[in-house]
């Protein structure tokens, strides 16, 4: 029997049997210089937050923005994850870090010719009407975390708020509009 063979069949069933860890792959994101960032985004980002403090630019790629890789926004979230990180040529996608209001911190994430996607900000509450909401559902006495934020892009029409929310081994992440309805629930392993 080959042996390249043999080894791959014992891995396959050493990891469907002792369920080893997959490894996620994503773009690092970089710091970047804000003389390096094309006019276009940057002249779309003053007219979206004309008041706003800037706190940073970084080159990333759009696999990092959508799978929550950030600064550490999101630990408590998701747990401890394994990562591997890959670097890219040339950058493609520019996130900027704000200030908009006292105690909050925004990120915006455009591509290279200005197209913004999306806006998350780290908030300390929710509104009424999610939390009115909430004590109609099965939600009603489930810890809200203290990491929260609200979600605007072009492709939604409303905001959206995302909020972890646990009771005992239960725990999942949930979005919801700003009336109040439910958009997304996703079951999350570990309870924070």
């Amino acid at each position: 029997m080959n042996l390249k063979f043999l080894a791959f069949f014992l891995l396959v069933y050493a990891s469907s049997i002792f369920g080893l860890k997959a490894q996620y792959v994503v773009a690092q994101r970089q710091p970047a210089n804000e003389k390096s960032i094309p006019l276009v985004i940057k002249n779309i980002y003053n007219e979206q937050y004309p008041k706003a403090t800037l706190m940073g630019w970084y080159a990333t790629h759009i696999t990092y923005w959508q799978n929550d890789y950030s600064s550490d926004w999101y630990y408590g979230w998701y747990g401890q994850r394994s990562v591997v990180v890959y670097s890219y040529q040339k950058p493609n996608y520019y996130e900027v870090e704000f200030s908009q209001y006292p105690g909050e911190l925004s990120r915006a994430l455009y591509n290279i010719y200005g197209y913004w996607y999306e806006t998350r900000t780290q908030i300390k509450g929710l509104p009424l009407a999610i939390m009115e909401a909430l004590k109609e559902t099965k939600y009603s006495n489930w810890k809200i975390s203290l990491t929260k934020e609200k979600l605007e892009s072009p492709a939604w029409p409303v905001e959206i708020y995302r909020f972890h929310v646990s009771k005992g081994l239960k725990s999942q992440i949930m979005r919801m509009d700003e009336k109040g309805n439910l958009i997304q629930i996703k079951e999350v392993a570990d309870s924070f």
